[in-house]
């Protein structure tokens, strides 16, 4: 049975704010200090587990970033089917099975989430393999966990065993209350739900058009409309309408068809604070929970407090109330303070950017553009630059001529001044911007050329 490894990485991260941003989600972050992001922890126990590249499902607004991190690991961007918005993970196993179909029409999927912790691969995959050999065809499977506590986080399991690690669910119950969850549990013979998902990709469709044969519909036509972003694909505009609702809400909650393997192994959804910190605590990690970016930060006698630090932001917290970041997320909103929801640094296909300073009158920027890489042609309506080297060699056109700057060498654009800064080298290029004139905006930029093609759309 052919299994084609799908990955759900669309999700914005928001209970672990700030060091997860709607803009750079926790997905993308080394939070366990192991030297590879959560998604690229993903990516490879996907690869150990199928011979099939992996399908990544994510949102447009995160592709670049995506990208970066794709590619040291042998992916491009063909792997890469990307939503226009967030419609949470009912929509998205719609998309994968429909890109599946398409390819192989009996072809299984494996859907694995971007978030967890999950160090043993080979194992992982072992329980993964023999659990998807006794598998039927017209079944729908998930992974359980040993509950450890009345957790509301979770999806439960009732199971019933029918062979060694294979079971029935007689019963799916999504994030039940906490009486709910120690019913449950006192009940006995149940399981977390760990979020990954099994089956071959033409019953999944199946238990959609008859669970949710709107959202279905529409995610057929979104699909069939995708068009090229860039080098990437992003699904048509059909797909804004669509309801955003949970697969184990709208799916598994309503089927009678599942069978469960159980994980046991060492596993964990950081996509909490609690969760998160209580694995740190497990790996030896800091025990002062601080979370701080280039700088010393040091904290005694504070076990119960976190402290996040970032460039744009200090967050001191009791550990009790980080369960619920709903209600600061509700605060940053009613006080006029969304904008700290995304982090100050931003990429995009050249590289990336780091606001660091601004006021009405100018922006400070640290560019790096990565090696043989370059920005738009481009011009401003309203503002002027200046850039001065502090890593690297750049080249600079300005109108019809070019530039080349070494470390310490500057140039200034003026309004309406085509110009375009390359990296034709090996190395990166730093390059601090300053922005001045009378509207700073993002989108006072007017593209005549580009080799990522964004002057055309």
């Amino acid at each position: 049975m052919a299994i084609y490894p799908v990955i759900l990485a669309g999700g914005s991260g928001t209970r672990l704010w700030p060091i997860s941003r709607q803009n750079h989600p926790k997905q993308f972050l080394d939070l366990l200090g192991v030297g590879e992001t959560l998604l690229q922890s993903t990516i490879k126990r996907a690869q150990a587990c199928s011979d099939f590249a992996p399908l990544i499902i994510a949102n447009k607004e995160h592709r670049f970033l995506l990208q970066h991190q794709i590619e040291p690991l042998g992916l491009s961007v063909s792997n890469i089917l990307l939503e226009p918005c967030a419609k949470n993970t009912a929509a998205a196993m719609a998309v994968a099975c429909l890109a599946i179909v398409q390819k192989d029409p009996l072809g299984s999927l494996l859907v694995l989430p971007a978030d967890h912790y999950l160090p043993d691969s080979d194992q992982f995959c072992k329980k993964i393999t023999q659990f998807i050999s006794h598998f039927k065809e017209k079944e729908i499977g998930v992974a359980g966990v040993n509950p450890s506590f009345a957790a509301t986080q979770y999806g439960y399991m009732k199971l019933d065993a029918t062979s060694e690690n294979y079971f029935k669910v007689s019963r799916f119950v999504e994030k039940p209350n906490e009486d709910t969850a120690k019913a449950l549990l006192a009940d006995g013979d149940i399981a977390w739900n760990s979020g990954l998902v099994m089956g071959r990709a033409s019953t999944i469709l199946e238990a959609l058009e008859c669970h949710l044969p709107q959202l279905l519909k529409q995610t057929k036509d979104a699909f069939l409309m995708s068009r090229p972003l860039y080098d990437f694909v992003v699904l048509g505009d059909e797909y804004n309408q669509i309801a955003p609702i949970a697969f184990d809400v709208g799916v598994l909650e309503k089927s009678s068809n599942l069978a469960a393997c159980m994980l046991d192994l060492d596993w964990d959804d950081l996509g909490t604070w609690p969760s998160l910190l209580a694995r740190r605590k497990a790996l030896g990690l800091p025990q002062f929970n601080v979370f701080s970016e280039d700088l010393v930060t040091l904290a005694f006698g504070v076990d119960d407090v976190v402290l996040v630090k970032n460039d744009d932001v200090l967050l001191m917290a009791h550990q009790d109330v980080l369960s619920d970041m709903n209600a600061i997320s509700h605060y940053l909103q009613q006080h006029k303070l969304q904008q700290l929801l995304n982090r100050i640094d931003v990429h995009r296909p050249w590289g990336q950017f780091k606001v660091l300073a601004q006021d009405e009158h100018f922006v400070v920027k640290r560019l790096i553009v990565y090696p043989f890489a370059q920005i738009s042609l481009q011009s401003h309506e309203f503002r002027r630059e200046n850039w001065v080297v502090v890593k690297g060699r750049a080249q600079v056109q300005l109108d019809d001529q070019v530039f080349e700057l070494d470390v310490g060498e500057s140039i200034s654009i003026k309004q309406k001044q085509k110009h375009r800064l390359s990296n034709p080298y090996g190395l990166p290029l730093e390059i601090i911007e300053v922005q001045s004139g009378s509207e700073l905006k993002e989108s006072d930029i007017t593209r005549y050329d580009d080799q990522y093609e964004r002057h055309i759309n």
